[in-house]
C-alpha cells in the first residue's frame, strides 16, 4: 500500500516504514505528525484518487531528526563585466519515518523492526553531524581560569612569558 501526500507545497509518494526527508517543520523530535492531505491512496488492487484529497485518508509519521543537507555552492558570473559571486547554501530538513497509512477501511502499519532501524539511523546521523560547541566568551574563560593568550609571539618571548 502506498499514498501520495502533499506537505509544504511538495508531493511525496510514501510507503509504511519509509524514511522521508521533508522541508523543515516546526515539530519536536520524537513526536507524531499526521498528514491529512492525501492526494492518492493505493492498496495494491484499487486506487483512490482525491479531488483534491481522498476523504478519510491520513498518513501518520514519527519525527526522527532535524538537520541540514550538504552544502551546495552557487557560482554566478557575468561575462566581460568582472562580476563574480560565490555563495554556499544548506537546506534545512525534517526526517520522518512513515508509521501508518489509512485510506477508508484499508490500513497499513510499519514493522517495529523497521521503525527501530530508522530511530537508530537517525541517532547515528545526529551524533555524526552534531554541531560543534560554541566558543567560550571572555567572561567564561576568566571564570574557568583560562589565561589570556599573548598578543604576539615575539613580544611574549621578549617579556619572558
Amino acid at each position: 500500500m502506498y499514498s501520495v501526500i502533499n506537505t509544504s507545497g511538495f508531493q511525496f509518494k510514501v510507503n509504511a516504514g519509509q524514511i522521508v526527508r521533508l522541508p523543515l517543520m516546526q515539530v519536536e523530535t520524537g513526536s507524531t505528525v499526521t498528514f491529512d492531505q492525501v492526494l492518492l491512496a493505493n492498496d495494491g488492487t484499487a486506487t483512490q484518487v482525491g479531488q483534491p484529497v481522498v476523504k478519510g485518508a491520513k498518513v501518520s509519521a514519527e519525527v526522527l531528526l532535524h538537520g541540514k543537507t550538504d552544502k551546495v555552492m552557487v557560482f554566478r558570473r557575468k561575462r566581460r563585466k568582472g562580476f563574480r559571486r560565490l555563495r554556499g547554501h544548506r537546506q534545512d530538513f525534517t526526517e520522518v519515518v512513515i508509521t501508518s497509512l489509512e485510506a477508508g477501511a484499508q490500513k497499513a502499519a510499519a514493522e517495529s523492526a523497521r521503525l527501530e532501524f530508522a530511530r537508530k539511523r537517525a541517532a547515528a546521523w545526529a551524533t555524526r553531524h552534531a554541531l560543534s560547541t560554541p566558543a567560550l566568551t571572555r567572561a567564561e574563560k576568566i571564570a574557568r581560569g583560562i589565561p589570556k593568550p599573548p598578543n604576539h609571539v615575539k613580544n611574549a618571548r621578549r617579556k619572558g612569558a
